[in-house]
């Protein structure tokens, strides 16, 4: 027997939530979505200078400020709990915002560092905001699975009634729909296919809106003919069945598959050194798996940029350039690496390099401080919910992966980079309510796991009697 989803028992500081707010946030969601997926400022003309890459054309700024509006209303409307969740953020996400905020006094670019470091706080209280809905996870994903589902229709319609609008000529009968390119489209139809596996056991999703949804997705990933869409549509439901099951009884599990892949790694170049005379290089990593897809050791030229990128790294190696102060097109401060092209890149498609060459090496520092307190935060999330952990570690996964050719994390505001602040913020919160709170209701088949160590007037405060029972 299905069963609509549950509302929470008891909700904490004595919050109400009225329907127009629980709409509200549904639509902020659904609108942050469809601006990530969709070109920038609702722009599908191929023609872009340094003022709109940098800034943003008038209306992404009216589409961004409205949703940044509309979350701070939202967290404006209950201060202390909006004050509760913001302090059960990652801590080093809090420190590299400050960190970005202060590369403004040697940016290159101080004015467009300020816009991009305002639009990381609007991103922080975008992810508050969804917290507030007092909803399960799986409400959030069903909902931007909603807007996914609706660019892939879309997308499919223009590609078969408008071709050359829908379908990228240049390789051939590839689909890109109504986003940026073909690449960006399979992306999205992969994140697709991992969020419908995610929700297959939640009990609101019938089966006849399950297999079309999952398939349909699956064939826009194919008809995009994106490799890496492919690998990742592949290794992410490959990574969430993985994860959603527990395979070892031990509690450190998680530091056992560190220590083998450091293990792993550090035979690897042992074997290689022995058999090669010297350490492999990065053609020797990248064109196994570049071959494996039809693609050349340079990854189609991404490969080009590095090497002149690493050069301006060494002039600003500690603080970095400044903030998303780099890559601005003719005229930026990254002149000095367009006069070595014959094209203009608006990122160095690698979002590693790049963070270290806007934020230093302290900026990388940060970063990575922040990847171990998410993974912590996840591993910490298993005990109550391993579905949710599962999904959010998948996700993770494959951000930092496909990060290595495309910039994404702390370049401004994108889809990946939108997923991976929205996860975070929502694994802390969850974690807060589900020890400090009543728990978030459930919409899967199997109960959520509470720890033995949490008590149970913690685990469960609507029967404690310190807390006066409501009812939804």
């Amino acid at each position: 027997m299905r069963v609509s989803e549950p509302q929470p028992p008891y909700q904490p500081l004595g919050l109400k939530r009225t329907p127009w707010e629980h709409h509200l946030i549904v639509l902020i969601v659904l609108f942050a979505c469809l601006s990530c997926m969709l070109p920038s400022g609702f722009d599908w003309s191929t023609d872009a200078d340094s003022t709109v890459i940098g800034t943003g054309s008038l209306v992404y700024q009216l589409q961004w400020g409205s949703v940044f509006s509309l979350s701070a209303l939202v967290l404006m409307r209950v201060p202390l709990r909006a004050w509760a969740h913001a302090r059960q953020i990652n801590p080093f996400l809090w420190v590299m915002v400050v960190y970005c905020i202060l590369t403004i006094v040697w940016s290159a670019a101080p004015v467009v560092t300020l816009k991009k470091c305002i639009q990381l706080v609007g991103l922080i209280m975008l992810a508050l905001a969804v917290q507030m809905n007092c909803k399960p996870w799986t409400h959030t994903v069903k909902t931007i699975l909603a807007a996914i589902m609706g660019v892939e229709l879309v997308s499919a319609v223009t590609a078969l009634a408008f071709p050359s609008l829908g379908i990228d000529a240049y390789f051939g009968y590839a689909w890109r729909g109504i986003v940026s390119n073909k690449n960006f489209f399979g992306a999205v139809s992969a994140l697709g296919v991992l969020l419908w596996v995610s929700v297959w056991n939640v009990w609101s999703v019938y089966i006849w809106v399950r297999w079309p949804g999952l398939l349909f997705s699956a064939v826009c990933v194919m008809l995009s003919t994106s490799s890496t869409s492919l690998a990742i549509a592949i290794v992410g439901p490959g990574a969430f069945f993985m994860l959603r099951r527990r395979h070892v009884g031990s509690k450190l599990w998680l530091l056992r598959i560190v220590v083998t892949l450091a293990i792993v790694v550090v035979l690897f170049a042992h074997g290689f050194f022995i058999f090669e005379g010297h350490f492999p290089s990065r053609v020797d990593l990248f064109s196994p798996f570049a071959s494996l897809f039809g693609k050349s050791a340079d990854l189609t030229g991404r490969t080009d940029i590095w090497d002149p990128l690493l050069l301006e790294i060494d002039r600003h190696w500690l603080q970095g350039v400044g903030y998303n102060a780099f890559w601005l097109g003719k005229g930026s401060a990254s002149q000095s690496i367009l006069d070595t092209l014959n094209w203009v890149p608006f990122q160095g498609h690698n979002g590693y390099l790049d963070m270290l060459n806007e934020l230093g090496v302290i900026g990388i520092v940060l970063f990575v401080s922040v990847v171990l307190a998410h993974i912590y935060a996840l591993n910490q999330l298993m005990a109550y919910d391993r579905d949710a952990a599962a999904l959010f570690s998948a996700i993770l996964l494959i951000t930092l992966v496909s990060n290595l050719t495309e910039s994404s994390l702390f370049r401004g505001i994108n889809l990946e980079f939108y997923l991976f602040v929205l996860c975070s913020v929502t694994v802390t919160s969850s974690l807060y309510q589900r020890r400090y709170g009543s728990g978030v209701a459930q919409d899967s088949g199997t109960p959520a796991q509470t720890p033995a160590s949490v008590p149970a007037r913690l685990a469960h405060p609507a029967h404690s009697p310190q807390v006066p029972r409501q009812h939804p």
